[in-house]
């Protein structure tokens, strides 16, 4: 079965009073810019390939569509629906503006280690999704609206504690509906580890010597490790480092300029250059400047 066949959604007659109470709240919740949840916006229609998704997320479109591919077909998001990521991945994605405003508007919501772990702690070991990361998934807006109202409530008030148990009653009631790929066992791999490294400070001139000593590892075991994984050191911080600039480019409005020396580029031609490489659009048409 392909992930986009395996796509889960429960038929419900939609209470659009109830739906748009919650789109309004996500929305002045993340004008305030929590560190829980990231604001997506943009004018311009974009793709963006091979996308690295780092852990569990929800993502709700506010304005605009969203169009997710992993495997062959892509799936059409819009307001109203919440598109689930169990866990860490790569994904294409594709940001569309709403014809009338011109303007794409998403929320995202991680679901953090925290709180997946605590789930996981509510719910017998044999029904931890038996170590698949199991497929993107559908859910309509209504299914979950309670807890994204209590989740803007507990932002609202500053109470991240709160929005962290909020949290961990959505994954419960996902897993609940079938959605066992959001408490997989996540896969810790080595190039997670150090994009993880490297997004805390990216415009650090990183060399193989300063890896090995951060992770107490041999160069030899560093490189041998990196292949079993399929890929590098020198890829792996291309990819921290590009991953972190689209962030910036998706969340803020800091010029090309800017975000190129925040990620360690010199030069922001170069930066540009390494960016469309890697993602398949030029970072002017990324966000929402």
């Amino acid at each position: 079965m392909s992930p986009v066949t395996a796509l889960r959604s429960v038929p419900a007659v939609p209470d659009l009073s109830r739906e748009s109470e919650v789109l309004a709240r996500l929305a002045r919740v993340v004008s305030e810019g929590p560190s829980s949840c990231v604001c997506v916006r943009s004018r311009s229609q974009h793709q963006l390939n091979a996308m690295d998704i780092d852990s569990g997320l929800l993502a709700i479109p506010l304005q605009g569509l969203k169009r997710v591919r992993e495997g062959e077909g892509w799936s059409t998001f819009v307001p109203g629906e919440i598109i689930l990521v169990p866990n860490a991945r790569k994904i294409d994605m594709q940001n569309v503006p709403d014809e009338r405003t011109g303007n794409y508007v998403a929320v995202a919501i991680a679901l953090c280690a925290e709180a997946v772990t605590a789930a996981r702690g509510l719910v017998p070991p044999q029904l931890h999704g038996k170590g698949e990361p199991g497929a993107i998934g559908r859910v309509t807006l209504a299914d979950m609206a309670q807890e994204l109202l209590d989740w803007c409530e507990a932002m609202a008030r500053g109470d991240e504690v709160r929005a962290r148990y909020v949290l961990v009653g959505i994954l419960l009631k996902l897993h609940a509906s079938g959605h066992t790929g959001v408490l997989a066992e996540p896969v810790a791999t080595l190039a997670a580890r150090i994009r993880i490294m490297i997004a805390a400070n990216p415009a650090r001139e990183w060399s193989s010597s300063d890896v090995e000593t951060e992770l107490a590892t041999s160069g030899a075991t560093l490189r041998r490790r990196l292949a079993e994984e399929g890929t590098s050191l020198r890829q792996v911080l291309a990819d921290a480092r590009l991953s972190y600039a689209l962030n910036l480019l998706l969340t803020t409005r800091l010029p090309i300029k800017s975000v190129a020396a925040r990620v360690g580029y010199a030069s922001p031609s170069s930066f540009v250059k390494r960016f469309a490489e890697r993602y398949g659009v030029e970072p002017s048409n990324v966000g929402g400047t």
